[in-house]
């Protein structure tokens, strides 16, 4: 092989391993990357890069490759004896080198190249945000997503609100009808374990809120507080407040009775299931008002809870814990949730339940647990996280 083309492979893998090399510094490898390929072909031509550096200096405002021509048609050899910057020129032109776009490194200093000194611009430090890789939404930005969830709402159509909402009756009733089929039908360890078979409901229960939230469903309960929310951040009016409330609780009605009939009239609501619905009828029932007041109050706290932690979660994982944990702790404990009774109290009507009205029902129950709910969400959840992260609380 010739000794000039040795030469010029040489020169080449010896620019081409400067830059691999450099390329594992991302601060300032562009410009040691050129400053070795300068003092490579330097060397080439025989000439000292130290010699080299000491002559006249550049200007310091010159760019990094400004005196570098790219596409300079130079042969290798041919550029002059003192102009080494067309000889770097000619070896990208001649072995087709691809062109580097130099970036301007992080950090203020001065490159010297081939006996100039060419000013690197300073690049602003990259930042880096943990909020950017978070999977979760601050306390206080989940309650603006619930505030604007309000708004949303509150600026609907009519027949959008009733038919999400009815949309939602049928997800809490798919859910009542998945506990009843599970719990109602342990037989003899719902017997001698009470506490098993109360627990199995509650575990199965909160798959309704979760498809009925990701979905877009309306639920009255989650309104008052959404709503509620929306109303103390100056986004609706209290007429919509309202409008959206009576539309939402009686279209939740009609999706819950519609979805018992149709359980009722293909068979599911049963045996095992029917009776567990009757009995949770006549418990429901029971009650003086006081207390069921309060149990539907403590119940719709954790329920918007429920909701206010799946809309800080950013995946589908975290917004299935967080309306687990609060709804099926109220499953559990025995509170009163107005929207599940809408499945419950039919679905027991409709099953063996004697001796109870409808009328009853509604007197007993549905009444009080109505107004503990509304009570719940507007004053325990939306009126409490207005005043830590909102408008109610901006001058304390």
């Amino acid at each position: 092989m010739p000794s000039s083309t040795m030469t010029k492979a040489a020169t080449m893998a010896a620019i081409l391993l400067a830059g691999s090399i450099e390329a594992f510094s991302p601060s300032t490898g562009a410009a040691r990357m050129e400053l070795r390929r300068q003092q490579v072909v330097l060397s080439a031509m025989g000439k000292d890069p130290k010699n080299e550096r000491s002559k006249k200096q550049r200007s310091k405002n010159a760019p990094l490759n400004a005196y570098v021509d790219m596409n300079d048609p130079i042969a290798f050899g041919e550029a002059s004896k003192g102009d080494a910057t067309k000889t770097v020129g000619s070896l990208e032109s001649a072995y087709q080198l691809p062109t580097v776009e130099h970036p301007p490194v992080r950090d203020e200093r001065v490159a010297k190249v081939n006996g100039g000194a060419v000013a690197v611009a300073a690049d602003p430090p990259m930042e880096f945000n943990a909020k950017d890789f978070s999977m979760l939404h601050t306390p206080a930005e989940a309650f603006q997503i619930l505030a604007e969830k309000g708004e949303a709402n509150g600026n609907a159509s009519t027949l959008k609100t009733v038919i999400s909402a009815v949309y939602g009756g049928m997800c809490v009733g798919m859910g009542g009808m998945l506990s009843l089929a599970i719990a109602g039908n342990m037989g003899g360890v719902a017997i001698t374990n009470p506490g098993l078979a109360k627990f199995v409901f509650a575990a199965l229960f909160p798959v309704n809120l979760f498809v009925c939230l990701l979905t877009g469903g309306q639920l009255f309960t989650g309104n008052t507080a959404n709503m509620m929310a929306a109303y103390f951040e100056k986004k609706v009016t209290m007429k919509q407040v309202v409008r959206n409330w009576l539309l939402s609780f009686s279209s939740n009605f009609v999706g819950c009775a519609t979805f018992a009939g149709l359980c009722k009239y293909c068979g599911v609501l049963a045996g095992g299931a029917a009776t567990m619905a009757s009995g949770l009828v006549g418990a429901k029932t029971s009650m003086a008002f006081g207390p069921i007041f309060v149990k539907a109050l403590l119940c719709n706290w954790l329920v918007c809870l429920a909701v206010y932690l799946s809309m800080q979660s950013k995946d589908m994982a975290g917004k299935y814990v967080g309306i687990f944990l609060p709804i099926s702790a109220f499953v559990s404990i025995g509170f009163e949730h107005s929207v599940a009774n809408m499945f419950l109290l039919p679905a027991g009507l409709l099953g063996s339940a004697t001796g109870i009205s409808f009328k009853t029902a509604l007197i007993k129950n549905m009444l009080p647990v109505t107004l503990g709910n509304a009570v719940g969400g507007a004053v325990m959840v939306a009126a409490m996280l207005s005043f830590m992260f909102g408008r109610l609380g901006e001058n304390h």
